[in-house]
């Protein structure tokens, strides 16, 4: 049997960046994949001087460890570029879960700018912990939203997302959003009276097509990350699953309107699920 792959979990020594730890532990549990830490050190960072910072990084991940109940795990201290290491490392890995904000402790690796760039660049599951004081995790009563869009794309989300709620025993709830096409010209400004009604009721149909037994679904007029949104802060979530396009860290492109501003717009957990 193969060794399953880790999840890999970036840390700076931050108490922020610790936020990341419970949704670790949670995903351990139900996935029973290994969990692996990763510290980046500066490259500023004297040669004579890593040894001595890995060794005290490693003693730290196994008191955080120990406190969140992580059982063995893996500790790996590199130099070089944070967001190009994390990226590289998460080849071996099946997954990346990493605080979008944290400052302070180790020379603060796990800022925005970091996250963000892992976020768009990682071709694995990111699950992007949002730095807030009390982070949540899907448990009872805590459900996973799921924003789809019509497309196949978006449903490898949903894929996922089935997946982790059975393991969690929670609800899904999926969610679309239809909006009337902005017009390309005052000569295309003309709608028939029933467009949006069409819209409203293709969106539906996808829905009740795509929803299984005991999901419930959302439908609301406007633009897909509101929506998402109102939907997590209605349904109490646990977890906003997303799909966006993976076109690499090279590009440094923007993940896509709506993932992008759910990420930087919510205090809950979000899994962005890559198209590669």
């Amino acid at each position: 049997m193969a060794e399953q792959r880790p999840i890999l979990v970036p840390l700076d020594g931050s108490k922020l960046a610790e936020n990341a730890l419970p949704d670790a532990a949670w995903l351990a549990r139900i996935t029973g994949a290994p969990i692996r830490f990763l510290h980046v050190l500066d490259t500023d960072v004297p040669e004579n001087e890593r040894g001595k910072a890995a060794e005290t990084f490693r003693a730290y991940t196994k008191d955080v460890a120990a406190e969140h109940d992580l059982g063995e795990t893996r500790c790996d201290v590199i130099a070089g570029s944070a967001a190009d290491e994390i990226l590289k490392e998460s080849e071996s890995a099946s997954m990346i879960v990493i605080a979008t904000r944290g400052r302070g402790g180790f020379r603060a690796m796990i800022v925005g700018s970091v996250a963000d760039k892992v976020i768009r660049g990682a071709r694995v599951p990111v699950l992007a912990e949002p730095g807030v004081e009390q982070p949540t995790v899907p448990v009872p009563g805590k459900a996973i939203v799921v924003g789809l869009d019509g497309s196949p794309e978006a449903e490898q989300g949903l894929v996922m997302a089935r997946k982790l709620a059975t393991a969690s025993n929670v609800p899904i709830v999926l969610v679309r959003a239809f909006s009337l096409p902005p017009p390309a010209g005052i000569e295309f400004s003309y709608y028939p009276a029933d467009l949006g009604a069409t819209l409203e009721a293709a969106a539906k149909e996808y829905l009740q097509a795509t929803a299984q037994p005991g999901e419930k679904y959302v439908l609301m007029q406007g633009d897909a990350a509101t929506a998402v949104l109102e939907a997590a802060d209605q349904h109490d979530a646990g977890l906003i699953v997303l799909t966006s396009t993976g076109k690499g860290l090279a590009k440094r492109i923007a993940l896509g309107s709506t993932t992008d501003r759910v990420i930087h717009s919510t205090s809950r957990t979000v899994l962005v699920i890559p198209q590669v």
